[in-house]
């Protein structure tokens, strides 16, 4: 499960978070720009709930804030809310560095903005 939410103004600069849980826990990203992207960074919980109140303490963010995402697809990343992944990751080949995304049914290289 992935949910997302905006960030009120905050000396840090983080504009959006994101929960990703997964099976051996629960990642929060933070991001400091609103459209999607990399994530800025990364902390690990134990729960949805844990990530949810780290939220809430460090940003300020309501539990009505949420709003839940797809998952992400296989091999893709899990902080980009579109389809993204290191270009041969599903080959096992990965090419650390290169990206590739998901445009109309067909993979194709892509250069995250910085």
């Amino acid at each position: 499960m992935r949910l997302t939410a905006d960030v009120a103004n905050n000396p840090d600069g983080v504009k959006r978070l994101m929960v990703y849980a997964f099976d051996s826990g629960v990642y929060l990203f933070g991001f400091d720009k609103l459209p999607d992207g990399g994530g800025l960074f990364d902390e690990w919980y134990e729960t949805i709930a844990d990530a949810k109140n780290a939220a809430a303490e460090a940003y300020q963010v309501a539990p009505d804030a949420w709003v839940q995402i797809a998952d992400p697809m296989d091999h893709c990343q899990h902080d980009w809310i579109q389809p993204v992944r290191i270009k041969g990751r599903n080959t096992g080949s990965p090419e650390w560095g290169k990206y590739e995304r998901l445009v109309d049914g067909a993979w194709e290289d892509f250069t995250p903005e910085k």
